[in-house]
């Protein structure tokens, strides 16, 4: 077993001679256990794992458990040695090894169990009695390399994925992988020439200026304090030259000052401008129009203006430092923008300095080193490799040869060649950025797997799942397989409705991502997900279509039945207003009733006992007292008319007989020729007490043919003859 192990070790070692990107999985990825017995790509891209009757399926990552019910899988009739597969249609795989026979369906990503019913076809009965095998090619270039690493003697299985890559199963050691994608990245050691060109300024004139320790160095020229005046040290810190070919130079002890090659001269500005000693480490300095120079600290960042020798505040500074204000390094690109790498992440600054942004998906955010390739495109040194900024953000690792290790700060550099050169320690790390980005296909995402309440469902195509109201928690695993890079892969998501636009996945390196949703409300939900590698497009969208079901008292018929209670409710409720209010408008009509009645009463009775006529004493409303103001109008004028009727009344009061009659009869219950009579009789009994004219005059002057006929009337409504009426007001009036 000691010797397996440190074979196997060795192996690993030749191989990482031979080819850089190889990764080795185990059980701490995922395996059920080390010992691999097949290994089957499957045609979404996954690989399928058999662990000695163990199986699992790859996520990018690792791997996932796949359940499988052995006892109900297919026992064959006899013993079949070896391990086999064969693939039925595109979806349906059949599995072999020494006891049983399985059928995985790659639709579900599930074991089905109904093989008995499926041995009619020949080809099925072929394979389960070991007649028909599936076996992958191996590329005689890839046997080769198997042979010169002497691997035969622990290997199981090999398999080949969708990029070409080599999956080798052992029998103790999980599975070894070999990209077959090739890297170009030269790292050369302790080579004095690149670490110069890395580490050097290169001025207008194309002269190379070196800072060390002990001077500053331009071919081969030396300064130093012994030949320049003004210097005080010699340690060096950093050389920029100005637009007008003034150089800005900055020594250890934290003095900046303008520097004459010509007149060996170094004049310091810190005298004059005494906050220069505020800032503990000036580290560098860009050059940003022509009149000021942006200089870094480990402390801040200022502006200087190189006409007056001023400092002034830099704009963006306050986003920046907000994040970190130790500052590792700066970029102009050809556009004006600034590119600023701190200790705690990379910054675009707009050309006016006032806008900025934080760069996200950069796999370390310590900045050390920045520099633009002849495509234009930004690149920066970190604490854990290299990655390219401009015009997406890609990681640079181990999987592309180049080491997970920190750069230097401010040590990177554009060959003249088009190679780019950044450093590590004692190592040049060396390549055309065209062989690390060289892909612009599509990539081919995959949802791997869904969590819902911590239960593992496998993504099955084209199918809707509903989920109780308990079950909104949901998580979602999703890779491209880009098994030989992942670290160049990018993903995207938005789950329908509650996001509308595409969501970068941030927080993956890659080879896998993932995202979580929680306590989400009942309702139909669309996750999808896409990805793109380098510089690729967008890959199709897979959707995920689930809906969150409402809990019983929210379902369409809880809410059918609150419907009817509600509207049921409201009729009540309506109902029992309209009967209120008719029981008030039916007291406030009684009422309004009784009240005309009693008008009417005391209307009747002043009309009777009264000697005059007053309408408003008659008529209740307005219509009314109009009406008999018109008819007292009428009647006096043709008070001395005897032939004075009701038909002549219902004319002059525009009205017909009949309605007159109804009207009358309504108000004091007498008819029109009573109304006439009456009105003729009180005019007689008002003159009867206030002129001395005769009875006879009298009985003429209110209409009546006769003094017989006016006494006969006068006494009936009255009471009295109307000499007596006569004599009765005098001796009143006498008394």
């Amino acid at each position: 077993m000691l010797r397996k192990k440190i074979t196997f070790l060795l192996i690993l070692f030749l191989s990482q001679i031979t080819c850089r990107g190889q990764r080795w999985w185990n059980v701490t990825d995922g395996l059920l256990n080390s010992e691999v017995q097949q290994i089957v790509c499957l045609p979404n891209g996954q690989m399928l794992v058999n662990c000695e009757g163990g199986f699992c399926l790859s996520n990018g990552k690792g791997f996932v458990s796949v359940p499988c019910d052995r006892q109900s899988t297919f026992t064959p009739e006899h013993y079949i040695k070896g391990y086999s597969s064969w693939w039925q249609g595109d979806t349906l795989l059949w599995l072999r090894d020494y006891y049983r026979i399985y059928l995985f369906d790659t639709r579900t990503s599930s074991f089905r169990y109904d093989i008995e019913k499926r041995l009619s076809n020949p080809s099925v009965r072929q394979f389960t009695n070991g007649e028909l095998e599936q076996h992958i090619d191996i590329s005689s270039d890839i046997k080769s390399k198997l042979d010169s690493l002497d691997v035969t003697y622990n290997l199981t299985e090999t398999a080949t994925d969708h990029q070409g890559g080599i999956w080798i199963g052992t029998r103790n050691n999980g599975i070894y992988y070999i990209p077959a994608i090739h890297n170009h990245v030269d790292i050369v050691k302790d080579d004095r020439q690149l670490i110069e060109q890395a580490r050097s300024y290169h001025d207008s004139k194309g002269k190379t200026w070196s800072c060390r320790s002990n001077g500053l160095y331009c071919d081969d020229i030396r300064y130093d304090s012994i030949n320049v005046k003004g210097l005080n040290s010699n340690n060096m810190t950093f050389i920029t030259e100005l637009p007008d070919h003034r150089f800005l130079l900055c020594h250890s002890l934290n003095q900046l000052g303008y520097f004459n090659p010509e007149k060996m001269l170094f004049e310091q500005l810190n005298p004059q401008l005494p906050q220069l000693n505020e800032y503990r480490h000036m580290i560098g300095a860009q050059v940003t129009d022509n009149d000021h120079v942006l200089v870094y600290t480990q402390n801040g960042i200022f502006l200087l203006n190189t006409k007056t020798n001023k400092t002034e505040q830099f704009p963006a500074s306050r986003f920046i430092e907000s994040y970190s204000d130790k500052y590792n390094c700066i970029l102009m690109d050809s556009s004006g923008s600034l590119w600023i790498g701190t200790q705690n992440g990379l910054f675009k600054v707009s050309p006016n300095f006032y806008e900025a942004e934080l760069i996200e998906g950069i796999q370390n955010s310590c900045i050390r080193s920045l520099l633009v390739d002849k495509e234009g495109h930004v690149w920066a040194g970190t604490s854990s490799g290299i990655s390219r900024i401009t015009p997406s953000v890609i990681n640079f690792g181990v999987d592309d040869g180049i080491p997970n290790v920190s750069m230097m700060e401010r040590a990177a550099s554009v060959l003249p060649d088009g190679k780019l050169l950044f450093l590590q320690s004692s190592h040049a790390i060396l390549f055309y950025p065209k062989d690390l980005t060289v892909n612009s296909e599509s990539a081919n995402v995959v949802i791997t797997q869904i969590i819902i309440q911590g239960q593992h469902q496998f993504y099955e195509k084209g199918k809707s799942y509903e989920f109780p109201y308990n079950e909104n928690n949901i998580s979602f695993q999703f890779s491209a397989l880009n098994y030989a890079r992942p670290s160049h892969t990018r993903y995207e998501y938005r789950l329908l409705p509650v996001e509308k636009e595409w969501q970068p996945c941030v927080e993956s390196d890659g080879s896998m991502g993932e995202v979580q949703y929680r306590s989400l409300s009942p309702g139909n939900y669309q996750f999808e997900v896409r990805a793109a590698i380098d510089d690729g497009q967008w890959s199709e969208s897979v959707r995920y279509v689930f809906e969150v079901l409402p809990p019983w008292w929210l379902s369409w018929w809880a809410k059918l039945i609150y419907g009817i209670c509600a509207v049921s409710l409201l009729c009540f409720l309506i109902y029992l207003y309209l009967k209120r209010k008719r029981s008030i408008l039916e007291k406030e009509n009684d009422e309004r009733v009784n009240r005309l009645f009693e008008l009417r009463e005391e209307a009747r009775h002043q009309f009777a006992v009264s000697t005059a006529v007053n309408p408003q004493n008659i008529g209740v409303n307005a219509e009314e007292e109009q009406l008999v103001e018109k008819m007292l109008k009428s009647i006096e004028a043709n008070m001395e008319n005897t032939d004075y009727g009701v038909d002549q009344l219902a004319s002059d009061v525009a009205m017909s007989r009949s309605l007159l009659y109804d009207k009358l009869r309504n108000m004091l219950g007498i008819t029109p020729s009573d109304f006439i009579r009456n009105v003729r009789l009180k005019r007689a009994a008002k003159l009867l007490t206030e002129s001395p004219l005769s009875i006879m005059e009298i009985s003429e002057r209110v209409g009546f043919g006769s003094p017989r006929l006016f006494s006969s009337h006068f006494k009936k409504m009255f009471g009295i003859l109307p000499s007596a009426y006569r004599d009765s007001i005098h001796k009143g009036k006498e008394k």
